[in-house]
């Protein structure tokens, strides 16, 4: 038995590229209204049952936990560092608040800017609640809205190894 997509479903793309089979299209007939933007809406997809392996690498990227496996259950996402995440750009963003109005888990917020600009308030986003599911960066015309992962090198050195300091080599 296939894998299922929800009503829950946000059309954001995080299943579509880590579908091993490509088994998810966006031929639902299905389309949701983002909030506050009529004509904005997004197509909600489905999983092709003769393509499904049951793999579940779908439910584990999707942001809002609207997949269902083989057995009936939810599958549970994963939240982990290196989770790609919303952030902005303060000298592109105008304050017009179309991402705040957008984002489905409400994490963005309007602020006062840390750049020098005309002190209008700016779109700041809580990187604890973003799912990275892109809403706010196909709203954002003016590109002030990237989504990208932010990890930090010493993620991916040993404990041991972030204290050690490389000297430069010696010529024998």
């Amino acid at each position: 038995m296939p894998h299922f997509i929800f009503d829950e479903c946000i059309g954001c793309d995080a299943c579509l590229p880590v579908c091993p089979t490509d088994a998810i299209r966006g031929n639902s007939g299905i389309s949701v209204t983002v909030k506050g933007f009529e004509g904005k809406g997004r197509e909600v997809y489905v999983i092709t049952p003769s393509l499904c392996i049951d793999c579940g690498v779908c439910g584990k990227y999707c942001p809002v936990e609207a997949i269902q496996d083989q057995s009936g259950s939810r599958i549970t996402n994963i939240k982990h560092k290196g989770m790609p995440k919303a952030y902005v750009i303060e000298e592109n963003c105008t304050g017009c608040i179309w991402c705040v109005d957008v984002c489905p888990f409400d994490c963005i917020i309007m602020a006062n800017s840390s750049v020098e600009r005309d002190h209008s308030p700016v779109a700041v986003v809580d990187q604890s609640e973003c799912v990275g599911c892109r809403l706010c960066v196909e709203i954002c015309n003016k590109g002030a809205i990237l989504v990208d992962r932010h990890e930090d090198e010493s993620d991916y050195m040993a404990p041991l190894m972030t204290d050690f300091v490389v000297s430069p080599l010696r010529a024998y």
